[in-house]
């Protein structure tokens, strides 16, 4: 049956046809949602009086891509149709026919790049094989907006980026991001952006974790990533959607969602280091409609370490369900269960290179490790999550998120030297730790028009909680006439460590409501503003055995503005500025041992970014700045107990340039490459690289080689010290390749580190000088298969 999009009752009558024709290519504003093609294509016809004719079974199930802009009608409905595998024609004035678009050559399938509707709808990456998106993000304002319009610096590990060169957990792909150093820590790995750490985000919800012995640092960065499909990175204070928290960046990683046809895909490799890994993805629709969607994705790993004693392995199962209520409300639920073993664990303590009193005790070869081959725990995370979201005729979508997380460790023990000189080491048990993250949030957005224009506003509130609980028991000795050269196969497991008395309690808590609001203003066609706010209720509250992080902290109605603006020159390039404030809850004591106050400031960025070849290629240049009162800053003294004495320090300020370019040079040839370079008033900031050079590209050989991808990712930093210790200017280079046998079949091969650089992953000076080595050259070969 042929079905008129303009059911408003359009006619074509033969008197009016020029005046449709002159319609028909005459430029008007469009604002149109992503939402069912079908409502789309009704809402194309009530806007511009043309008619299109489909067959109704043509569009079942499919969506139409957001439009806006001045375009002409068949403009826009070009851009409706991006993805679909459809395209309109026009059969006579006012009047489009939808077609499918004809089929590509099967010689040609592996090199087309595919872009799916979802991929323009919701920013989806997976399966497009590029190394940008294309598609919004709402990561920054709340709305859903393109990188270009998106007045901040954004970057995305894509899942083509991910799998391109195996990032396998979240270290691995922070590693490559633009803009991030991974600073390590013996065990743990903290982000570090333009200075400071960096919030977590599952879908937009807060993820976090306290305690000593699984901190945020240590909890999730050895996650699988096999269940994400991109991870956007928002740099500078990201106040507007989180309130709170660090300022450095907030790292989003968004989850991989069931598919509208069946795909399914298995993989296997093994690496150096007795390293194995399989995954096994599958979805698609479970029933004959499609309304009902699934996806399943595992992943399990195992194998050892670059340093002597570490065992570990990870269990990943990801399952959710999308299921159309009706035409216009959808349902999303799922749930994620991960397993972890980790053993030769030494916790965040780090390979001392100075005594206290200056002298150099050496250095160690890259494979000593201060833990003990028994030390170490097991732990099972369980997260629930669901979403809904119902879209109005007017193009307004409301959304319902919550989640639900639990990680237990009901047993764990650690052995591990923490200094050389004089010789120390610690022993310690513990029992029933567990870290809850709770978050729900509502939220409403949508189009309306004012004064002849039409602008987009988001409405929203949120609660979040985060409590973590453990009981341990801790022992220190001293001389006990170890060689501290063996490393942690000197420390031998005491039979009565299991008889060591819990009663060191940590306990922490954190509380937090908010509601919030964005609007974007269409000022002018090239003009673009964007303003917001936040107001928050915050209750912290942190018990330890260790005084200097002990805090009870209360605060309501506190707001954090933002502001952008977006300057078109030009129908592929903008020019941006934006403002947002910091509000950062702290735990450093000073001198009489009073917890410093909360850091405040304000975050500045102007830039100018482009998007190119149909918005395959994003570029954008940023100059950042930061001021920011109450900065904690380490006076190097301690107190009687050890503990760390700082002083608070305003006015500090923090600047830098980002450059950063990514998506396709040209067919079949991918990179992201970014230069960034930092600077701050701080003088105990050196163990961070002041500049930074990134870049991974692959390309698609052709002719006789065709099948055949190679690709290299290379990262250089600047200088870092810690004291006396001195880390020069290094480069580290990866290399890969794929052959892909058939449509199919491909095999892997990936080499990091691939010069076999030695260097320190991580520095501090905490009256001790400690490091922590990089990874070795390492090898991994991996097949996939696709069905």
């Amino acid at each position: 049956m042929l079905v008129a999009a303009a059911m408003a009752g359009v006619s074509v009558l033969p008197a009016a046809a020029q005046a449709q024709a002159a319609a028909q290519a005459a430029r008007q504003r469009f604002n149109l949602p992503a939402q069912p093609l079908i409502d789309g294509l009704k809402a194309f016809g009530r806007q511009t009086q043309q008619q299109v004719l489909f067959d109704d079974a043509l569009v079942q199930s499919l969506r139409a891509a957001a439009v806006s802009g001045n375009l002409t009608a068949q403009e826009a409905l070009a851009r409706m149709l991006t993805g679909t595998g459809l395209t309109a024609v026009s059969t006579q004035p006012g009047s489009f026919t939808l077609q499918r678009m004809p089929t590509t050559p099967q010689s040609m399938t592996l090199e087309t790049v595919t872009v799916t509707a979802d991929a323009l709808q919701d920013g989806r990456t997976e399966d497009t094989g590029s190394y940008t998106q294309r598609g919004p993000s709402a990561t920054a304002t709340g709305l859903a907006l393109t990188l270009r319009q998106t007045p901040q610096s954004v970057s995305v590990m894509t899942r083509q980026r991910m799998d391109d060169f195996k990032l396998q957990t979240l270290t691995d792909v922070m590693e490559q991001t633009p803009g991030v150093t991974v600073d390590r820590q013996g065990d743990g790995n903290n982000f570090m952006v333009r200075g400071d750490n960096v919030n977590l985000q599952i879908d937009g919800l807060r993820q976090m974790a306290s305690g000593w012995y699984a901190n945020t640092q240590m909890l999730y960065t050895m996650d699988d990533m096999a269940e994400i499909d991109r991870i956007e990175v928002l740099k500078g204070s990201s106040g507007l959607t989180n309130g709170d928290g660090k300022y450095g960046a907030t790292v989003n990683m968004i989850r991989k969602r069931p598919t509208q046809e069946f795909r399914a895909s298995v993989g296997a490799g093994v690496g150096s280091w007795d390293n194995y890994r399989a995954d096994v993805d599958v979805g698609g629709p479970l029933n004959g409609s499609g309304s009902l969607r699934g996806r399943l994705v595992a992943a399990a790993s195992d194998g050892h370490d670059f340093r002597d004693n570490v065992k570990r392995s990870n269990q990943t199962l990801y399952g959710t369900l999308d299921l159309d209520l009706s035409r216009d409300t959808l349902l999303n639920i799922g749930f994620v269960h991960r397993h972890r073993e980790y053993y030769g664990a030494g916790s965040t303590s780090m390979i001392q290179a100075y005594a206290a009193n200056g002298d150099f005790l050496g250095l160690q070869p890259r494979s000593f490790n201060i833990g003990a081959p028994w030390s170490g725990y097991e732990q099972d995370t369980d997260t629930l999550f669901a979403s809904l979201e119902h879209r109005f005729d007017n193009g307004w979508t409301a959304k319902l998120r919550a989640s639900t997380e639990k990680t237990k460790m009901p047993y764990g023990e650690t052995g591990s030297w923490f200094t050389a000189s004089p010789q120390v080491v610690d022993l310690s048990r513990a029992e029933d730790h567990a870290n809850r993250n709770r978050s729900i949030a509502a939220d409403l957005r949508g189009p309306f028009e004012l004064l002849g224009r039409s602008h987009a506003l988001m409405l929203g509130a949120d609660t979040a909680r985060t409590s973590s609980d453990t009981y341990s028991a801790n022992k220190r000795f001293t001389n006990l006439g170890l060689d501290y050269s063996d490393g942690g196969s000197a420390i031998v497991r005491p039979d009565d460590i299991v008889n060591y008395p819990v009663d060191n309690h940590s306990y922490f808590s954190s509380r937090r409501s908010s509601v919030y609001g964005a609007v974007r203003l269409d000022v002018a066609d090239p003009v673009k503003v964007i303003g917001g706010a936040r107001i928050t209720n915050y209750e912290q509250y942190d018990l330890t055995p260790y005084a200097y992080s002990n805090y009870d902290f209360k605060k309501n109605n506190v707001v954090t503005p933002y502001l952008g603006l977006v300057v078109d020159v030009h129908e592929q390039v903008s020019l941006y500025g934006s403002y947002a404030s910091i509000f950062k809850p702290q735990s450093a004591l000073d001198a009489s041992g009073k917890t410093l106050d909360p850091e405040e400031g304000q975050t500045y960025e102007i830039g100018a970014k482009g998007e190119f070849v149909d918005k395959r290629l994003n570029a954008s240049l940023a100059y950042f700045w930061m001021k920011t009162d109450n900065v904690a800053d380490a006076t190097g003294e301690t107190m009687p107990d050890g503990t760390p004495i700082y002083r608070s320090v305003s006015g500090v300020s923090k600047r830098g340039y980002e450059l950063e370019l990514s998506g396709e040079l040209a067919p079949g040839w991918q990179a992201q490459g970014s230069y960034v370079l930092n600077s701050t008033s701080l003088s105990n900031s050196n163990y961070l690289p002041r500049n930074q050079l990134k870049l991974g590209s692959t390309y698609r050989m052709g002719g006789t080689l065709s099948g055949l991808t190679i690709g290299a990712a290379t990262r250089w930093q600047s200088k870092t010290s810690a004291g006396p210790l001195l880390q020069p200017a290094f480069w580290v280079l990866d290399l890969m390749a794929r052959y892909q046998v058939n449509q199919k079949l491909s095999v892997n091969l990936n080499i990091r580190n691939a010069l076999d650089k030695s260097y320190f992953a991580g520095m501090r000076d905490f009256g001790r000088v400690q490091y922590t080595w990089g990874a070795p050259r390492s090898v991994t070969a991996s097949v996939r298969y696709d069905f």
